[in-house]
């Protein structure tokens, strides 16, 4: 029986070799040892296969590595609430709540910029058990105070901290659990009285319905944080919202709305791109020209390389996700216009640094542009192919299959003959001999694979 853990574990594309070096190292952190390395396998199969319910510091371990939820994770709360009065306990929390100053709150928001920057940098399996903690204080303080002043502020660090643990979420996997962050993330914010926070939630809760295929809800859902933060937000927020829609309107396929909403993100820039108020948020010219570049990479523009090219030149190597999403995207542009090795270079190391970091957002990227050939040919969703072409792109999925399952190259009957290949806005050329190569492609996706 395949249990949630053991799911978990293939969603992040792990071994269980990697599972124990990851273990060992949280373990280490919480002061804990644990046994060999065979004493380890031995065990996580145990609880992998439901032959051992793992115990409480267990479960912690494994929340530590996937930074998933017990339920997430198939564990089971069997504690029995408690019915004694509980008078003293909630008296405490008053009183802990009545001690809590401006500057306690003030060390929570530099706890949470600790944590923003070490999820770029090693991802947010690492963070995630922390965040949540400092999120359960938050909450139970802000539930627990009464200080008109201490509660705004302090709403204001949970509205900020829930829409980080909703964005980490999402790159663990965890829909459900990223949208119920987000709302948490949109309650603090209206209790904090920000229209800045409130829009910044919405925009970045937007992307819970991108990934799951509801584009144009989340259209729907950019435009009510647009309204939001109009005349109330500042340029980087105003920017960075536009940038969001543009993404948005490039999963929808309407070339014309994304590039204008790419344009209004450009001319609504600041020179100075850091603002103290918005630690969430950042959109330097590398990180806006690898939006640019993400959202012509969907729409199935080559020029997209450009863009994206000039982003990764520059890129802070603590952004190990981001360029992880960016050579995601790199790969796909240089499918699109015949560059077959470089895109193997480039799937294959966004598949490195998503396995690295824990990504199993962006390793599922690289799974769709390994296996759905419609990405081959740029935006799959949206793609429309008259009869001759779409009988070519059969043949090309049928010979893929043969690909991965007996691991052998095409045969020469196997090409697609095709002078170009047609989409509704865009037209691939096929080579020189009018045809395109079945062997090529399927290496790129051997690469990913």
């Amino acid at each position: 029986m395949k249990t949630r853990l053991q799911a978990v574990r293939h969603e992040f594309g792990w071994s269980q070799d990697r599972v124990i070096r990851e273990l060992k190292a949280r373990a280490r952190q919480i002061g804990e040892v644990l046994g060999s390395d065979a004493s380890l396998k031995t065990e996580i199969s145990r609880h992998e296969n439901a032959q051992v319910e793992p115990g409480p510091e267990w479960q912690r371990l494994y929340r530590l590595v996937y930074g998933r939820t017990d339920a997430d994770l198939g564990f089971v709360d069997e504690r029995q609430p408690v019915s004694a009065d509980r008078t003293d306990e909630f008296t405490a929390r008053l009183a802990a709540a009545r001690s809590l100053s401006l500057r306690d709150v003030e060390l929570m928001h530099g706890q949470l910029d600790h944590i923003r920057a070490l999820d770029r940098q090693l991802g947010a399996p690492a963070v995630l058990e922390q965040l949540r903690a400092l999120m359960a204080t938050m909450s139970q303080l802000l539930a627990h105070s009464l200080r008109p002043a201490v509660r705004e502020s302090l709403a204001g660090a949970l509205a900020d901290a829930g829409a980080l643990a909703g964005w980490q979420a999402l790159d663990v996997g965890a829909i459900e659990q990223a949208w119920q962050d987000y709302e948490l993330a949109k309650l603090a914010a209206r209790e904090s009285g920000s229209e800045a926070l409130l829009a910044h939630a919405i925009g970045e809760q937007a992307c819970v319905l991108l990934d799951v295929g509801e584009h144009t809800q989340a259209v729907d859902l950019i435009g009510e944080a647009c309204a939001v933060a109009r005349g109330h937000s500042p340029p980087l927020l105003t920017a960075w919202l536009h940038a969001t829609e543009a993404e948005a309107q490039s999963e929808c396929g309407e070339d014309t709305e994304c590039r204008r909403a790419l344009d209004k993100a450009a001319a609504a820039l600041p020179v100075d791109r850091t603002d103290p108020a918005l630690p969430f948020i950042f959109l330097s010219d590398e990180h806006f020209d690898r939006w640019r570049g993400n959202c012509l990479a969907r729409l199935g523009d080559p020029s997209a390389i450009e863009h994206l090219m000039a982003a990764l030149t520059v890129m802070d190597a603590s952004f190990a996700r981001a360029e992880a999403g960016l050579r995601c995207d790199l790969a796909q542009a240089m499918i699109i216009r015949g560059e077959f090795d470089e895109a193997q270079v480039h799937a294959r190391r966004a598949r490195q640094l998503a396995t690295r970091v824990g990504s199993v957002r962006q390793r599922r990227r690289v799974e769709r542009l390994a296996s759905v050939p419609g990405l081959l040919l740029g935006h799959g969703d949206v793609m429309r192919l008259d009869r001759r072409r779409s009988r070519g792109l059969r043949a090309l999925s049928a010979a893929r299959q043969d690909v991965k399952e007996a691991d052998e190259g095409p045969r020469a009957e196997d090409l697609v003959l095709a002078d170009q290949i047609e989409d509704g806005r865009h037209r691939y050329p096929c080579d020189a001999a009018g045809f395109l190569s079945v062997r090529r492609i399927t290496d790129v996706g051997r690469a990913m694979a």
